[in-house]
């Protein structure tokens, strides 16, 4: 691991535990290993260090999904695809789900570039006016949709987090609340 990255994972272990405020960059650099300079080098302000990862894991995330997306074919299945995978990423990554949950709640999503933001949600706002052309679902603002979904990833991931559910358990909870969502969007 090179120390750019070294000092990205080691910010999120803190963030994710410590929070944003108390998490000094030096602390950073040092539980890292590395000198305050060279992370400075890296990141010139605490600000780039925390919009840096948060870009990072929000590719990592999208790249999982999109893997799982490029094989199907119906728009509902697309949507499901894309509700289930997210919930799993978030099981296997529960850090990175974590500092993206926080990030996403903090003053620093301001600082994200509209165009970055939009770049980032565009395939589900697709997916989402393809299906709404589809007439499979209300024909309603595709950002509302986006947030429902996304609340919805976040709340069942809690809900799948805080309990012990086998696999089959989770998989069968992940496609009840679906389920839920489809008859709360259908039309």
């Amino acid at each position: 691991m090179d120390k750019r990255e070294k000092l990205l994972q080691t910010a999120l272990e803190l963030f994710v535990s410590q929070g944003f405020n108390d998490t000094p960059t030096s602390k950073i650099a040092k539980e890292a290993g590395i000198a305050t300079g060279t992370l400075f080098y890296f990141f010139p302000t605490k600000d780039d260090l925390i919009i840096s990862l948060y870009l990072k894991l929000k590719g990592l995330a999208a790249e999982s999904i999109n893997v799982a997306l490029a094989e199907v074919k119906s728009t509902k299945e697309a949507i499901r695809t894309y509700y289930e995978e997210s919930l799993k990423w978030s099981l296997r990554s529960p850090n990175e789900f974590l500092f993206l949950a926080q990030f996403s709640n903090s003053p620093y999503l301001k600082k994200i570039n509209n165009d970055e933001i939009s770049a980032q949600i565009a395939p589900v706002l697709q997916l989402f006016r393809l299906a709404i052309r589809e007439q499979q679902i209300a024909d309603t603002d595709v950002n509302l949709l986006y947030i429902l979904i996304s609340n919805q990833v976040f709340g069942v991931n809690q809900y799948l987090s805080s309990n012990k559910f086998t696999r089959k358990e989770q998989h069968k909870i992940m496609e009840d609340t679906f389920s839920m969502f489809w008859k709360m969007i259908e039309r």
